[in-house]
């Protein structure tokens, strides 16, 4: 008789909330875009400032603070999001792409709905800029601009080069 071990890694126990499906990659390969994701928040949209009060930057990684609206009535979590606190409309949006993350088959149904809400500031990096340039040759609608983005994990800075869309 062998005994089964359902907390062991290799029976056939799915804890809840691990279903196939809900989960997407692991946190080792996301870490470096989530450091990213916060150091562009903080250096590209450093929002509410004395001028601008009214607009305040929200983060979506690792974990979702908030959603914005699609047309259809979905519900989107670009990496980045500047709401204007005052009418509660997306102000901008920022998504940072990884080598990995370009080669999902819906990358540009993604891009195209978060376009469709605000303007949309896209980061990839550096040695996928011609990959980028042919996904977006396709599409209706184009984002506000790109940004090519490289993280420095020694310095812990975020370096970015802006290119005419």
């Amino acid at each position: 008789m062998a005994l089964v071990n359902k907390a062991w890694r290799e029976s056939r126990f799915v804890p809840p909330g691990a279903e196939p499906g809900l989960t997407n990659g692991r946190e080792f390969e996301e870490n470096t875009q989530n450091q990213a994701v916060a150091e562009i928040a903080r250096v590209r949209f450093p929002y509410p400032t004395p001028a601008e009060a009214q607009l305040k930057t929200y983060v979506n990684r690792p974990e979702h603070t908030i959603g914005v609206r699609g047309q259809g009535g979905e519900l989107l979590f670009p990496d980045i999001v500047v709401m204007d606190t005052a009418t509660t409309e997306a102000y901008m949006l920022a998504e940072i792409e990884t080598t990995r993350s370009l080669r999902l088959p819906d990358v540009t149904d993604k891009w195209q709905a978060f376009a469709s809400v605000g303007r949309l500031y896209l980061y990839v990096p550096y040695s996928e800029v011609e990959r980028t340039r042919a996904l977006l040759a396709g599409l209706r609608v184009q984002p506000a601009a790109l940004r090519l983005w490289k993280f420095n994990l020694g310095q812990g800075n975020v370096e970015v080069l802006e290119l005419p869309v």
